[in-house]
């Protein structure tokens, strides 16, 4: 897809490692300006793993193929946060044509009445609130140009299977199919595509974390712990970071411009089963 979106503006929110990141430079690479955020250094005591990292290294790398970038620390909890950093692209981009909802956490371990008010509050704040939260500041925008546009909500397979132990992430991941489905309806007269990708487990440091927490939570090695959270997976494999931004790169082409209010699976076959 080089040079398929020169011209055009991006969004990628949780972009400094993992998928988000590829992502990124996989717009990049295509030639879309990008904008990206991370969480930075906000305190998140019911997730257990490292959050963000160096989105200064992200635009260094998106530079390298000639298009310009914009990195924001950005708390997708906090309304002036997103405001801002919307602001901020549209400032030194001039338009944003495609957003991409990648911010996300993965939490789990304990059924859901044994789930405590702030682990239950967070995900569902930064998983699908959050994901709102930016559709609101970038969609007038989108609207206003009246050249269409692009948004895909990174969701996941446990928007459509239930997974006990994660019941608050399955309800984030639900809950944006039925964001994804509403806006497709939504926002079709205005070209704008609304959809989701959802992959089954990808092979990033969050995921990482969740299989140590299977290996703590049975008594495993973490090889056994991977093994069994393989086991809904027909293809007995992680998902890679460029397989989800290879799926992302077709659902922003001109190829999809008539696909919306869909949900593009990349799950090694979790959800036929």
């Amino acid at each position: 897809m080089a040079g398929a979106l020169a011209g055009k503006a991006a969004i990628v929110t949780g972009a400094a490692r993992g998928q988000g990141r590829a992502i990124a430079l996989a717009l990049a690479e295509a030639g879309a300006d990008v904008a990206i955020c991370d969480v930075g250094d906000a305190a998140m005591p019911t997730v257990g793993y490292a959050l963000g990292g160096a989105l200064d290294e992200v635009v260094r790398a998106i530079e390298a193929h000639g298009v310009r970038a914009l990195a924001m620390a950005c708390d997708v909890r906090d309304t002036a946060q997103v405001d801002a950093f919307v602001a901020g692209a549209l400032a030194a981009f001039g338009r944003l044509d495609i957003l991409v909802n990648n911010a996300g956490i993965l939490t789990g371990g304990k059924p859901a009445h044994e789930l405590d008010e702030a682990t239950w509050a967070t995900m569902i704040d930064i998983n699908l609130t959050g994901a709102w939260r930016m559709v609101r500041a970038v969609v007038p925008h989108m609207i206003a140009r009246g050249e269409g546009g692009r948004i895909v909500h990174v969701a996941s397979v446990a928007g459509h299977v239930g997974t006990p132990g994660y019941a608050h992430y399955c309800a984030s991941k639900h809950g944006m199919m039925g964001l994804t489905r509403a806006m497709a309806g939504e926002l079709a007269p205005h070209q704008i595509t609304v959809n989701a990708l959802c992959p089954g487990l990808v092979d990033t440091a969050m995921v990482s974390h969740a299989t140590d927490e299977v290996a703590a939570a049975h008594g495993l090695s973490v090889e056994e712990a991977y093994e069994l959270q393989l086991t809904p997976h027909l293809i007995k494999e992680k998902i890679s970071s460029e397989q989800s931004a290879a799926a992302v790169m077709y659902l922003v082409s001109e190829a999809a411009r008539v696909v919306t209010g869909s949900a593009l699976m990349i799950d090694a076959g979790w959800s036929a089963t």
